[in-house]
């Protein structure tokens, strides 16, 4: 019996055949490795359109209709923000202090129960309750928003979108040392992309 007989009459693939294949799925692997990225970028997107960047919004309407910065818990005001809980910066303690909803303003929406958190899952599945508040740095003199627990990729990502460029240590979105000084870059040799950076600051400019 000859092969062509051992073999049912196939003649199997041939390396072209083999070739199309391997391309097809190439393709396909990239689609969704590609869809993957779009979906984190637009997540990503998301959070500083309908979070962060809402938060900056607010902070600037409360100033224009109190002439207070939002935060400043200080008696009488000094115009230095405090490192404010989340119960602080919206529900306030009239007469001492005001938060958002004494003055009419809503805080944005978010995806957790805590108005000033939101939970982002990163690039390797792991979860992130990113909170906000309000601080003050006395040597540099600048009201800042304190970021905690932000993973370095969507830190990176909300740079580029603030600043321009996904530095750290340039423009006014920017990462420091847990007790200020100089800016650092956002990844370090022992850093990866879903490690979290301590301490974030977006610079308020007034």
């Amino acid at each position: 019996m000859n092969r062509e007989k051992l073999l049912g009459g196939s003649k199997g693939f041939t390396l072209i055949e083999m070739a199309i294949v391997l391309i097809i799925i190439g393709i396909i692997i990239g689609a969704v490795i590609k869809g993957k990225d779009i979906i984190r970028s637009a997540e990503q997107k998301k959070i500083y359109s309908k979070f962060v960047n809402e938060w900056q919004i607010a902070y600037m309407n409360f100033y224009d209709r109190t002439g207070r910065i939002l935060g400043d818990r200080n008696s009488p005001p000094d115009g230095q923000a405090d490192a404010s809980t989340c119960t602080q910066l919206i529900n306030g303690n009239p007469p001492t202090y005001y938060g958002l909803k004494n003055v009419g303003l809503n805080s944005p929406t978010t995806n957790s129960s805590d108005a000033c958190t939101y939970r982002y899952s990163d690039s390797e599945g792991n979860m992130h309750d990113i909170s906000i508040t309000f601080d003050y740095d006395g040597t540099d003199n600048y009201n800042y928003m304190h970021v905690t627990a932000i993973p370095l990729e969507l830190a990176m990502a909300l740079d580029k979108m603030i600043d321009g460029e996904a530095d750290g240590t340039k423009g006014d979105f920017i990462r420091v040392a847990s007790d200020g000084g100089t800016p650092l870059p956002w990844i370090r040799s022992s850093e990866g992309p879903t490690d979290e950076s301590k301490a974030v600051r977006w610079k308020m400019q007034f």
